[in-house]
């Protein structure tokens, strides 16, 4: 698969889009990040083990913080925006996302690229003088159009801690 160079438009208009992404959901503009996500999405983040390196990544497969579809992100999504008393959601924590170090790659599909990227999540609540803090690498394929519209199709999430506390389950990466 070739390296797609930060110089080419196509990088130009993926990386926007992932940034973008992000943004939405800083503002909480949940509803508008699912326009982003094609109809046969895929959303995974496995569970993190602790292991040699001998016995392999570190990743169960086999279980999984989120496994979702376009459908399940959606109630994710209403629940976050519709239900007035989501315990994790009102008042609603303040999150910013910081998506950073983009590797692009042509796959043998036209008009589909794979990116990897690394992303730091600071979550904070009510008066806390701390943040929570999760980071991760991320392996993602994104649909271009012919027009340069951009869809997620599939995110998968390796989380770098191994015991993910609970205020991150309802998070989007």
């Amino acid at each position: 698969m070739p390296g797609v160079k930060a110089s080419d438009p196509i990088y130009g208009d993926i990386t926007d889009f992932l940034v973008g992404e992000a943004v939405l959901l800083d503002d909480n503009r949940h509803l508008e990040w699912l326009d982003g996500l094609a109809d046969d999405v895929v959303y995974k983040m496995p569970v993190r083990k602790n292991v040699y390196r001998r016995d392999g990544d570190g990743f169960d497969e086999g279980s999984l913080h989120w496994d979702d579809n376009r459908f399940t992100l959606g109630l994710r999504v209403r629940r976050s925006v519709e239900i007035e008393n989501a315990y994790d959601r009102d008042p609603a924590p303040r999150i910013r996302r910081m998506v950073t170090n983009f590797v692009v790659h042509e796959t043998d599909k036209p008009g589909e690229y794979t990116v990897t990227s690394y992303i730091l999540v600071l979550r904070n609540r009510f008066d806390a003088p701390t943040y929570d803090v999760l980071t991760a690498k991320r392996e993602d394929v994104i649909r271009r159009d012919d027009d340069g519209t951009c869809k997620l199709a599939r995110r998968i999430v390796l989380v770098d801690q191994a015991a993910l506390g609970a205020v991150f389950i309802n998070v989007f990466m």
